[in-house]
């Protein structure tokens, strides 16, 4: 699922509330507050997402399971970043290769 997601697909839901889902805890929301795309080349995608959460529990750097209304349910790495006045800050980095198109000829 998620290696059918892309910038775009998190740039359109900026700003709205994920789901981190937790073994024997209550969902922790995630707002996705950025979206940062990297220029790097035609084969390569690198973007990176930063999410705002609560101040506790402060999550350590893992994979975790998120969920969201329009784009389902996925895995990703995420790094805390740190706590402002906002909340806790975390970022998921993508590098990976851009996927091929097929043409059905």
């Amino acid at each position: 699922m998620i290696e059918k997601l892309n910038s775009k697909n998190f740039s359109q839901n900026l700003n709205s509330e994920f789901k981190l889902l937790a073994a024997n805890a209550q969902p922790l929301p995630l707002r996705l507050a950025e979206v940062t795309e990297h220029n790097a080349g035609a084969k390569v995608e690198q973007f990176s997402l930063f999410f705002v959460g609560p101040k506790a529990p402060l999550l350590q750097q893992g994979i975790y399971r998120l969920q969201h209304e329009k784009l389902g349910e996925f895995d990703l790495f995420l790094v805390p970043l740190g706590i402002d006045n906002e909340g806790a800050r975390y970022e998921c980095a993508f590098n990976r290769f851009r996927q091929q198109e097929t043409s059905n000829a």
